[in-house]
């Protein structure tokens, strides 16, 4: 099987044991999260006996799945896929997926798998230990309550590697390798099933949106170790090799000369984008060293290492980064918005309006309020929500629940100091770039996703606005052809005869959560690699894919794939009740101030006969308008217009008959009419 172990590891905690699921049933998913959510179908909502509706449930299923091009040689390609019931979502538990890259993929396939699944709970504390094509659930009583940096230190004591990458060999079996066991975990605050806790791997890569640090906690699994001596078969070496040159000529993820292989590289990768090189403390990215901007560099890589050491999600806990002026937005702002929003601006705004504080109506005791910007407040807020002490008890819960308790949930949710576009979890970018924000009702997690932000930007020397959209519009098959994709118009008529409220723009979101369910998420390529719409999309992927499985899919094949991926992303939503109805951002969207930062020269918008470039700063949405979207959308995709359901014929078209049979059974098939 080129780019495929052949088999699935699967580990049930509740009786210790393991056991194997052959890859070739799920080989028409990809990969990945195509794989992960197909078997969470088969092993979590086809039985029947769950309602999906606790996450802490011993039924919840986590699949962490790699993709078929990790351990090949294609850049960027590592990216360990996981999904399940996310403890993180609000008001209730929601499918999500998360991935996260270092070289835990890369080691697995090694190892011999294309995954592992996770089922049930363990009566005690335990870590699942890998070695090539052994699998031990081991007794984890000496690692509850390390952090993370220590738990993995313990872990390599135990099996054995404990060299720095290529300086001494160790055997295993009639093998030998160099590099250390590769480990993801959880700190003390996923031990305590904290809904902001992070899967940890290696210096500080990790797997941030959907709480799923809190479900290994509740799971009583501390890690999952990996040591992997083999190799990964492929159709075509050579391709491999062209292909990565070709597309390395271009640059890396869209920056020219960005080439060189190091320590501070995820497996495999070619960015070298981490900030520093050592084992520990080298590979924290933007989301982490944004979490605190100190007075100086030492305070700022203190604050990222203790978050990163607790497992906490820097994305769960954003303090934002930067605010913009918006003279329109809510006096409570002062006329400025953050680009990014959640817990620190949530928390700010109580605190500004004499709401929360010592002694105050909501009591921030242990926390040093008068130290805000402070590395010790930072660290205070860490140490309190490990213990669930005073105010860290219910912060542990994520904001929305706070307010909730607080009893100020509608009303902070109504006046926007609850900055959150939807499901409760902390946004990345929204506007202008709305695809993005689509994405925050429509998708399963964080969407992450550049790859429009750099080629609607500025238009390359030479050429017309619209002469780069056109260009560009040549490369999202199978919608070609439609340069009214990429157009950000979001007021008057224009906004919804060919701007963010069309058909036009719901081809834009349709195809980059179709690009991104099998691409990003199904093959695990980062999406700072690829597309690359700017140059070497869709190209080098189809050389890469070629090159790996043998396949002789073309591009429109793979996009097929991810939208199918996607329809069975729908249905199991669809199976515990998600309709039309849920599917709406947080009012702050629809008002002055919801904007974010535009970068890379703006966004193109088409208004008056005419195109020109925006970095829109003032752009909200419109109720009526999204709603008008999301029935173009929903046309797109195949499900009806009133439910949101996806119908039986496009179920069945993407061979998902099963899904269909058990959303029929359900009432939840959407009208085909």
């Amino acid at each position: 099987m080129n780019g495929y172990t052949g088999k699935i590891l699967r580990v049930n905690l509740t009786t210790g044991r393991t056991g194997v699921i052959d890859t070739a049933q799920y080989e028409e998913f990809g990969g990945g999260y195509g794989m992960g959510a197909a078997i969470f179908w088969d092993l979590a909502v086809a039985p029947g006996e769950w309602d999906l509706k606790d996450p802490y449930d011993p039924r919840n299923v986590l699949p962490l799945m790699v993709g078929p091009m990790a351990g090949t040689g294609v850049p960027g390609a590592g990216r360990t896929s996981i999904c399940g019931m996310s403890s993180e979502t609000y008001p209730g538990s929601e499918f999500w997926r998360g991935n996260f890259g270092g070289r835990f993929g890369t080691t697995l396939k090694l190892a011999g798998w294309d995954g592992v699944v996770v089922e049930g709970r363990a009566e005690n504390p335990v870590w699942i230990n890998i070695v090539n094509d052994q699998a031990k659930v081991e007794d984890a009583k000496e690692l509850w309550g390390l952090d993370t940096w220590a738990t993995q230190d313990k872990i390599t004591a135990m099996v054995g590697g404990r060299t720095r990458f290529g300086e001494e060999w160790q055997q295993i079996g009639d093998a030998f390798t160099t590099a250390r066991p590769q480990i993801v975990c959880i700190g003390p605050i996923g031990e305590t099933k904290s809904r902001l806790a992070a899967l940890i791997s290696g210096s500080g890569i990790s797997a941030r949106v959907g709480g799923f640090g809190a479900v290994f906690g509740a799971k009583n699994l501390k890690a999952i170790s990996v040591t992997g001596t083999g190799g990964v078969s492929v159709a075509d070496p050579k391709g491999i090799v062209e292909a990565r040159l070709s597309h390395l000529r271009h640059g890396v993820g869209g920056i020219p000369g960005q080439v060189g292989a190091g320590a501070a590289s995820c497996s495999p990768c070619l960015r070298s984008d981490r900030r520093r090189s050592n084992y520990y403390g080298g590979e924290t990215m933007c989301a982490d060293q944004g979490w605190f901007f100190g007075s100086n560099a030492t305070d700022a890589d203190k604050a990222t290492e203790a978050l990163i050491k607790y497992g906490l999600s820097s994305w769960a806990v954003h303090f934002h980064a930067f605010t913009i002026d918006v003279p329109d937005a809510p006096k409570i702002f002062h006329g400025k918005v953050p680009t990014d929003s959640g817990f620190g601006w949530y928390l700010q705004t109580l605190h500004e309006q004499g709401v929360l504080g010592p002694g105050k109506a909501i009591d921030s005791a242990p926390l040093p309020m008068k130290q805000w910007g402070s590395l010790s407040f930072r660290l205070a807020l860490l140490e309190c929500i490990a213990k669930r002490e005073g105010i860290g008890d219910v912060l542990a819960e994520g904001v929305c629940r706070a307010a909730q308790k607080w009893g100020r949930y509608e009303k902070d949710r109504e006046s926007g100091a609850l900055r959150l576009p939807a499901w409760g979890a902390a946004s990345h970018w929204t506007m202008p770039w709305v695809e993005w924000a689509y994405s925050y009702i429509l998708g399963a997690g964080d969407p992450t996703w550049h790859g429009f932000m750099s080629p609607v930007g500025t238009p390359p020397e030479g050429l017309t606005i619209e002469q780069s959209l056109e260009r560009l519009s040549k490369k999202t098959i199978p919608y070609t052809d439609d340069i009214f994709m990429f157009n950000y118009a979001w007021k008057g008529e224009e906004a919804w005869k060919t701007g963010i409220y069309s058909a036009h723009k719901a081809k834009q979101v349709a195809w980059s959560r179709h690009y991104s369910a099998f691409w990003n998420e199904s093959m695990g390529v980062c999406e700072m690699f690829l597309p690359e719409l700017g140059s070497v999309s869709p190209d080098v992927e189809v050389a890469y894919y070629k090159a790996v499985t043998g396949k002789g899919d073309t591009m429109a094949d793979t996009m097929r794939l991810g939208r199918k991926v996607t329809a069975l992303e729908r249905g199991i939503r669809v199976s515990y009740g998600r309709t039309r109805k849920q599917e709406e951002f947080y009012p702050y969207m629809y008002k002055p101030g919801a904007s974010g930062m535009a970068i890379y020269g703006g966004v193109p918008i088409y208004e008056n006969g005419k195109w020109r470039h925006d970095l829109a700063p003032d752009m909200y949405m419109d109720r009526k308008g999204v709603e008008d979207f999301k029935s173009h959308y929903y046309a797109l995709e195949g499900w009806d217009k009133e439910h949101g359901w996806p119908t039986k014929k496009t179920l069945e078209g993407y061979g998902l008959a099963k899904v269909a049979a058990t959303l029929g059974a359900k009432g939840r098939l959407g009208d085909e009419t």
